[in-house]
């Protein structure tokens, strides 16, 4: 049992316990017992029909998103129920290959680390209605959770993508604390996610998620295993403050060149990683709209990157605003 179905219980022992002495007191006081006793029939009630799946979820997914809004409040369609399932799932994924294949445990693991398969098994596992919101969870399985289950293991998922997985759903309800319509705390999100290219794909992620103003919700609030309390809300405005930061994301001055190969590209977001770069592994590039068709025609080519970039702990690069890119070698 999770802790959030654990609160609820105690919560309605606490209404079963007043009710109960509600009904003695009426019974003293020569009142009806059933009129006393159906304002707390009605909070049982309310308990257990909003709330009670709510908890299920949240107790069971790493990853808990709730959409709100007046057209959701009388039925979201099957369209927009699909629409925000495949938003979701593809933000997940990139925040879990960003991580994974920007790993820094040596300067070349990104490039002897064999391609992160997303498996159809990590899709959104639980979904249903509370509070006239849609919510949906999400549950990442890992492998010995396959076997405990006699079930096979995902082919090609590793412990270490599970976790990739598993933090990118954390990350993504993490930042989401630090915004609001007003703003954004950069401060707050660096001290949390202190790996600028890990910062960055999170923030993409996070802008995407938002709510556009066009679609059938108006919010979107985000809850993880870790932290119970639910992120703020994002909102339209809310996306457009993360555009924002997402149009600068390179917090220092200091500029230099480097060398490597073009992969995980996001034409939308104008991202690029290059991997096999020499005493760096991989780092994240963010590139202005000139270079979109360069950039479009030269995956997996060799590349030199020139701009400010942001390193992680001082000393490693791991975000780069490019102003330059040259083609060394064009793709096999």
């Amino acid at each position: 049992m999770g802790k959030w179905v654990k609160a609820l219980e105690a919560k309605a022992r606490i209404i079963h316990g007043q009710l109960a002495e509600a009904r003695k007191l009426a019974v003293e006081t020569g009142l009806d017992p059933d009129d006393v006793a159906q304002r707390y029939f009605d909070l049982i009630n309310d308990l257990y029909r909003d709330e009670w799946q709510f908890a299920q979820l949240i107790d069971d997914a790493d990853l808990m998103v709730r959409y709100s809004g007046p057209a959701i409040s009388l039925g979201p369609t099957m369209s927009m129920f699909t629409s925000v399932c495949r938003d979701l799932r593809s933000q997940i994924q990139g925040v879990a290959k960003a991580i994974f294949g920007l790993s820094v445990d040596e300067p070349h693991a990104a490039a002897r680390r064999p391609r992160l398969r997303w498996p159809s098994e990590l899709d959104p596992l639980l979904s249903g209605l509370a509070h006239g919101s849609l919510v949906v969870g999400v549950r990442i399985q890992s492998p010995d959770e396959d076997a405990r289950a006699n079930q096979p293991a995902l082919a090609g998922v590793s412990d270490s993508i599970v976790e990739s997985v598993r933090m990118a759903v954390k990350n993504i309800a993490t930042v989401s604390r630090h915004v609001d319509d007003g703003g954004i705390d950069e401060d707050a999100i660096q001290a949390e996610l202190p790996d600028p290219a890990i910062r960055d794909t999170v923030l993409v992620a996070a802008a995407k998620l938002a709510p556009t103003g066009r679609k059938q919700y108006q919010s979107v609030s985000f809850y993880s295993q870790d932290d119970a309390t639910p992120a703020r809300e994002l909102t339209a405005a809310s996306r457009r403050v993360l555009n924002r930061a997402v149009a600068r994301p390179v917090r220092t001055s200091q500029e230099g060149s480097f060398e490597g190969v073009i992969r995980e590209v996001d034409l939308d977001a104008r991202r690029f990683e290059i991997r096999r770069v020499a005493n760096a592994g991989a780092i994240r590039c963010m590139y202005q709209s000139e270079a979109h068709e360069l950039v479009r025609h030269n995956l997996d080519a060799r590349v030199r990157v020139t701009g400010q970039y942001e390193t992680l702990a001082g000393h490693q690069p791991r975000l780069i605003a490019v102003s330059s890119l040259e083609v060394l070698e064009p793709p096999a």
